[in-house]
């Protein structure tokens, strides 16, 4: 249904690499259930079962909910800006930026705790 562009596959390998995918995920399921959606990831999920999972409720917020999908990405930290950058009108194809936007940010959140303990 979806994929990954070759610079989230990187990530995706950078965060299985350092061992932190399941801090990551935690992080995940944190700003989810701080934005009010229904949906947790598995802890045991691999790199490529979360970013399928993540792109399927992207996809059904920006089909179903939009205002959830706003929030999340309020949530999580995505500035507007970037947002607003993407040049597409292909839903699949902003699904699959926005997730690489996420996991970037999240990485970010998860790295910076790592680095501060």
């Amino acid at each position: 249904m979806f994929s990954m562009r070759n610079d989230g596959l990187v990530l995706l390998q950078q965060i299985e690499n350092k061992h932190l995918l399941k801090a990551l995920i935690r992080q995940l399921n944190k700003d989810v259930a701080l934005s009010g959606l229904n949906f947790e990831l598995k802890e045991e999920a691999s790199a490529k079962e979360v970013v399928a999972e993540l792109q399927s409720h992207l996809y059904s917020m920006i089909s179903d909910d939009f205002g959830s999908y706003l929030n999340f990405l309020y949530r999580v930290d995505i500035p507007e800006k970037k947002i607003k950058s993407i040049d597409e009108t292909d839903t699949r194809l902003i699904v699959q930026i926005v997730t690489q936007l996420v996991l970037e940010r999240e990485w970010q959140k998860v790295w910076f705790k790592s680095k501060n303990r």
